[in-house]
């Protein structure tokens, strides 16, 4: 889940241990979640991550062994992410790849 995964310094989120708790909501059931997240392309994605950690997209390109331009159009949802980039993406921020791949 992109959201906890992001933000996982920052966002507490509490499991809620009592299946019978009316008042508990998934996040992936809240509105916000729904609408962040369906318009949110990988592009915007990578720079959330990257931003999150304060990385310049030369850091990031860098660890990821590719320029800073291929970077810059990957993030720009100009050039596609390959499969192996996703996994890449993946280990880089400790997220899941299809975070980052969109058939």
């Amino acid at each position: 889940m992109f959201l906890e995964s992001a933000f996982k310094d920052s966002l507490k989120i509490e499991k809620n241990e009592t299946e019978d708790d009316e008042e508990s909501i998934r996040l992936e059931d809240w509105d916000w979640y729904k609408e962040i997240t369906a318009s949110m392309t990988p592009g915007d994605a990578i720079k959330a991550d990257r931003g999150l950690r304060g990385w310049t997209q030369k850091v990031l390109a860098k660890k990821l062994k590719i320029s800073v331009q291929n970077l810059s159009e990957i993030e720009r949802n100009i050039r596609p992410i390959s499969r192996e980039m996703a996994s890449k993406l993946g280990k880089v921020f400790g997220t899941s790849p299809s975070t980052y791949f969109k058939e």
